[in-house]
């Protein structure tokens, strides 16, 4: 999220809170599957950055809104937009069964194994070879079966991010792929692997 929603328009604000939406299940589901409090945690702060969308959005529609017409538009988008704050609501009830440590019963994580490609968290360290490089010379995708979905810079969000977006030291990939393609990319991001 290159801008804070005070400043964003309503179709910004709506597809963000679309890509936000797209990655919150995908987070929360494996947070589940790997039992990760950290991949919990991104889940809850995505909730809460789709809170404050939501109630911006809302406010925008409703100061757009001047005419009956007007009106019958907006509680469309209004709908729409509930109904993926109510994803996200979801998606993070799914993630609290990690962060309150509940007992999660074995067909769900069996479901969730059985999956050909999972989500995971790395955080690049000082020392990964990644680091410097824009996404397209990394050659994840080809090379090693993983997809950078989103990047958390910071506070800050890139969804899908572009070929020419450079790794930066201590950015948090989501990513997706292969186990074996996880394990590599763990091993690139702490610096251990520098051919891939």
């Amino acid at each position: 999220m290159d801008k804070h929603p005070e400043d964003m328009n309503l179709k910004e604000i709506f597809i963000e809170m679309k890509n936000i939406s797209e990655l919150i299940v995908d987070l929360a589901y494996s947070s589940v599957l790997f039992d990760s409090e950290a991949i919990a945690d991104e889940v809850y702060a995505l909730e809460e950055t789709m809170d404050e969308l939501h109630y911006q959005l809302t406010i925008r529609a409703l100061l757009a809104s001047r005419t009956r017409e007007d009106a019958e538009q907006i509680s469309e988008i209004l709908n729409v937009a509930t109904a993926i704050k109510d994803i996200s609501n979801h998606a993070q009830n799914i993630a609290e069964t990690v962060a309150r440590d509940l007992d999660i019963h074995s067909v769900i994580q069996e479901s969730l194994k059985y999956t050909d490609e999972k989500i995971f968290r790395v955080e690049l360290e000082e020392q990964s070879k990644l680091i410097g490089i824009p996404l397209r010379e990394s050659e994840l995708a080809s090379r090693i079966g993983v997809t950078i979905i989103a990047v958390r810079r910071g506070k800050r969000w890139v969804y899908n991010p572009p070929k020419r977006f450079i790794f930066s030291n201590n950015d948090v990939l989501m990513a997706r792929g292969t186990e074996e393609g996880h394990l590599i990319l763990k091993e690139i991001a702490k610096g251990r692997r520098s051919k891939w």
